[in-house]
């Protein structure tokens, strides 16, 4: 999309990492790999990072964060997903991404936001229901 940054958040110390995530991967399904490969030292990073509704790739950033469950991503997810100006598709990856790290949290917003939109209500009733895509990564 047009207008979007790559923000390339953390220092120098991340280089490469947002390198492979913006410019290298090119196979949808393993776009958020370079993130989740870099762990729980990338986390204050990404959350950095996904806080600008401009930036490119941003939902596989914040479905990232799910795959690396590091707890200090919440207050970030909880942010997006509270913030009915967000666009529906990053509320419900952020609502994912919180399920990925602590499954009773993610229930509760489930129950909270499951009338918001349609999306936001699917993907309710999946965590309601535990289904396994909720938690295995979809790679193809």
């Amino acid at each position: 999309m047009a207008g979007e940054i790559e923000y390339r958040t953390g220092g120098p110390r991340f280089n490469k990492v947002w390198q492979a995530f913006y410019v290298e991967g090119d196979h949808e399904p393993e776009l958020d790999d370079p993130l989740i490969a870099a762990g729980r030292a990338m986390t204050t990073a990404i959350c950095e990072a996904i806080t600008h509704p401009d930036m490119k790739r941003r939902r596989y950033a914040i479905g990232a964060l799910g795959y690396i469950h590091d707890l200090r991503a919440l207050p970030t997810l909880q942010s997006i997903l509270k913030d009915k100006t967000e666009i529906y598709y990053f509320r419900g990856d952020a609502l994912h991404a919180i399920y990925l790290i602590d499954k009773k949290l993610g229930s509760e917003y489930a129950e909270k936001f499951a009338n918001e939109n349609d999306y936001l209500k699917r993907l309710a009733d999946s965590i309601r229901r535990r289904e396994a895509w909720l938690t295995e990564p979809t790679k193809e």
